[in-house]
């Protein structure tokens, strides 16, 4: 056992194990103090939604130093360089964050202990199995954005890799926007048996709608008979709405679950709608639900621990015990809250006609909250492969109104 003194002034003798843990309480302090210190996430995100990009930035800062919320920052920080068309530095962050990731695949005894002693928020965040295969989808649309396909089929692999079932484990929700957008990629690249297979699986994902092998969605899959395609196609990617919050996830407020209609536009023309293929509202309370017996019995047994070392504590001295109790539980014990926040709620596609000539193309919204007449006029990016001009939006202000001209690129 090893002594140490009491508010009186004596020795106060614990068993080893609680003085280990004792031992490291003030470096694991330190590191729940400092965590984030230079990085004003909340502040960040309004911005971000006010459509602010520089003062969001700004907030974030712009060196990412090594820590617990090190991949929080650069998703959050990624999503903010995204939305203002620099699709290179967002790709950039995004896969910074996979590269740690991939480091944390070892697990941290140290964090074990820290976390037992504080809370779970001294763990580096990792992200649910959703938000690791998001990264991965996010990535992949910079860089068909940024002309790389090469690049965006890597990522293409890597989101199919993400959501087998031994990698985003048992019972975790299957993602179909993410299914749909790396058979797309695939598409592209020519390996079209693969594609073929990841429009299969989307379709089994997603009960009201088919998807066909050449990824056509519609409500009946009669329509799909004819399965050669000539015409020119735009097939645009979806990011509507914003992330829900804790308090939603919580049922501590309300939120909607129907999402808005998407309706596609070219010189007057109606195009065709997008389709929901996901919505990450679903994919958050599926997780969550699913983790809360593992949280609340790792919570109960790590304040029964933190009670046990008050009371011994308590025994040879009652106001040092009582102090103890309120720093273990009462100061320290809080649920772990971190989650991507900058993602959008809605997760969806367009696969429609595009004539010839066209150089851009308005989105119409319609739905619950979102004002009469809600237009988006989108010039960039705009890439064409082949017969398909690729594109992706998102409802935020100032997003797609970047330094390119009209004129589409060639995606190579």
């Amino acid at each position: 056992m090893s002594p140490f003194l009491s508010s009186a002034g004596k020795a106060v003798v614990l068993p080893h194990s609680f003085r280990c843990c004792l031992n490291v309480l003030p470096v694991a302090v330190c590191l729940l103090l400092t965590s984030c210190a230079n990085h004003d996430l909340p502040e960040a995100r309004s911005a971000f939604y006010q459509g602010n990009y520089e003062l969001a930035k700004a907030e974030i800062g712009a060196e990412i130093l090594a820590g617990k919320d090190a991949v929080l920052v650069l998703m959050e920080r990624g999503t903010v360089y995204q939305a203002e068309g620099e699709y290179e530095k967002s790709a950039m962050d995004f896969i910074r964050a996979n590269d740690i990731l991939a480091l944390l695949e070892t697990y941290s005894v140290s964090e074990g202990v820290e976390s037992w002693v504080v809370n779970d928020t001294l763990y580096s965040f990792e992200g649910a199995p959703f938000e690791q295969t998001i990264l991965h989808s996010m990535t992949a649309l910079n860089h068909l954005a940024s002309n790389n396909l090469q690049d965006g089929g890597v990522e293409a692999r890597r989101i199919i890799h993400s959501l087998r079932l031994e990698e985003r484990g048992e019972d975790y929700p299957d993602d179909a926007f993410s299914r749909y957008l790396a058979a797309f990629i695939l598409e592209m690249t020519g390996d079209l048996p693969n594609a073929e297979a990841q429009y299969i699986v989307a379709d089994e994902l997603l009960p009201d709608y088919s998807i066909d092998k050449r990824g056509r969605i519609g409500g009946d899959p009669e329509q799909f008979s004819d399965t050669s395609v000539t015409e020119r196609e735009l097939v645009c990617f979806f990011l509507l709405g914003r992330s829900p919050s804790m308090r939603e996830l919580r049922g501590e407020s309300s939120h909607s679950f129907f999402p808005p209609r998407i309706q596609l536009y070219g010189e007057g023309r109606h195009l065709g709608d997008a389709t929901v293929l996901s919505s990450v509202y679903d994919l958050a309370f599926s997780t969550w639900n699913l983790e809360a017996p593992a949280r609340l019995a790792k919570m109960v047994a790590r304040i029964a621990a933190k009670e046990a070392v008050a009371r011994k504590i308590e025994e040879q001295d009652a106001a040092l015990g009582a102090l103890a109790r309120i720093v273990l539980i009462g100061m320290l014990e809080r649920p772990d809250f971190r989650r991507w926040e900058t993602l959008p709620r809605w997760l969806a596609v367009a696969r429609v006609p595009y004539p010839e000539g066209l150089t851009s193309f308005e989105v119409r919204l319609h739905g619950e909250g979102i004002p009469v007449g809600t237009t988006y006029p989108v010039q960039r990016p705009l890439v064409q492969h082949g017969n398909v001009v690729f594109s992706f939006v998102r409802d935020l202000p100032g997003f797609n109104s970047g330094k390119r001209d009209k004129e589409i690129d060639k995606l190579h």
